[in-house]
C-alpha cells in the first residue's frame, strides 16, 4: 500500500507532559508529535496519531496518546513542503510505538517501521480547538489536557512517501467477529 505521511513535532511544557503520562512511562523530551497518514495516493487524511517520546519496559519510542481515523474538526494543521530533503534527527532513538490495546485493556508495543525514503521538510502550522467533553473512548480528561498544552515552538515537519506491506491492522478495535471454516463471519 502506498503511504504519504505528514509528521510534525512541537515543544510543549515538559512538567505538564510528565504529569499527564500514564504510570510506568518516562518522558524523553518535551515534545508532542502529530503523524498523519494518507493511503493509496489519496490526500485525504486516513489515520492521525498524537504522541510523545517515552521510555518504558526497557524500550524507547512513542506513546500514542490518541488516534483518529480522519482529521478531527478541532485540529487545524497545514503542511507546505519546502523542496528540501533529509532525515529525522531522532529516527535512531526509536524502538517503536506504545498504544492502548482495547482488546487487552493494557498498552501494547509495535516495533518501529523502517522507512528508508528521504523526508521532504515542510513548513507547518497547528492550532487546536478544545474537543467536546467525552470525545474519546477512555481517558478523556487526560487526552483533552494534552491537547490544551500550548504549542511553544514547532520543532520540525516533513512529508515522506513509501510503500508499506499490510498483513494485519494492529489498531483495529474489537475482533470483528469470528470466522467459520469457509471464511464467512459469524
Amino acid at each position: 500500500m502506498k503511504i504519504k505521511q505528514y509528521v510534525m513535532a512541537y515543544r510543549a511544557d515538559e512538567n505538564e507532559i510528565k504529569r499527564l503520562l500514564p504510570r510506568g512511562f518516562e518522558s524523553l523530551r518535551p515534545v508532542l508529535r502529530i503523524n498523519v497518514e494518507c493511503f493509496d495516493g489519496d490526500d485525504d487524511w486516513g489515520y492521525v496519531e498524537f504522541n510523545t517520546p517515552v521510555a518504558a519496559e526497557g524500550k524507547r519510542g512513542w506513546l500514542n496518546i490518541c488516534s483518529w481515523l480522519e482529521k478531527p474538526d478541532y485540529m487545524h494543521l497545514e503542511f507546505t513542503p519546502t523542496g528540501k530533503a533529509g532525515g529525522c534527527p531522532h529516527e535512531d532513538d526509536n524502538d517503536g510505538c506504545f498504544y492502548w490495546d482495547y482488546n487487552t485493556g493494557s498498552y501494547g508495543f509495535l516495533e518501529a517501521e523502517i522507512i528508508n525514503e528521504n523526508k521532504e521538510y515542510a513548513d507547518c502550522s497547528l492550532s487546536w480547538e478544545l474537543p467536546p467533553a467525552n470525545a474519546f473512548f477512555d481517558d478523556d480528561e487526560r487526552i483533552r489536557s494534552f491537547i490544551k498544552l500550548p504549542v511553544e515552538e514547532i520543532l520540525g515537519a516533513y512529508v515522506v512517501e513509501f510503500e508499506r506491506e499490510i498483513e494485519e491492522d494492529p489498531f483495529v478495535i474489537g475482533d470483528g467477529g469470528e470466522s467459520s471454516e469457509d471464511g464467512s463471519e459469524s
